[in-house]
């Protein structure tokens, strides 16, 4: 998700959905009335979430030593992670969650900043 903003106001105009964009630094939009010099853009980062599933274990068992030949059985299962979609990687995030799944609107709200002017947070206009 990317999010376009007023960088004087925190005022969200636009958002690009999505989880991966190729190229994002190099998405722009240009608004009427608003300078760009104004226009703020906020990157959502993502990181990777797991699941954790059973798998079976496996062994090799000697069947005939004459002919080496051995035999593959299942002797249990054991836990492993795997890759389970991307998930926010904010201290927001079930409110990004919120904003993907429309159950809240991103436009009711605006960027927060902190002391640096960097975005940290929404919070709720409406």
């Amino acid at each position: 998700m990317i999010i376009f903003y007023k960088k004087d106001s925190g005022q969200i105009f636009s958002v690009i959905e999505g989880r991966i964009h190729t190229d994002p630094e190099k998405l722009e939009v240009q608004v009427s009335g608003v300078e760009p010099e104004n226009i703020g853009k906020y990157i959502i980062p993502y990181k990777q979430k797991f699941k954790e599933i059973k798998v079976p274990k496996y062994k090799l068992f000697l069947i005939d030593k004459k002919t080496g030949e051995v035999e593959r059985r299942q002797v249990g299962t054991e836990k492993q992670n795997v890759p389970d979609g991307l998930e926010p990687d904010v201290d927001f995030s079930q409110l990004v969650l919120d904003f993907e799944s429309k159950k809240e609107d991103i436009y009711n709200y605006k960027v927060t900043f902190d002391e640096n002017q960097n975005p940290i947070g929404f919070e709720k206009t409406v």
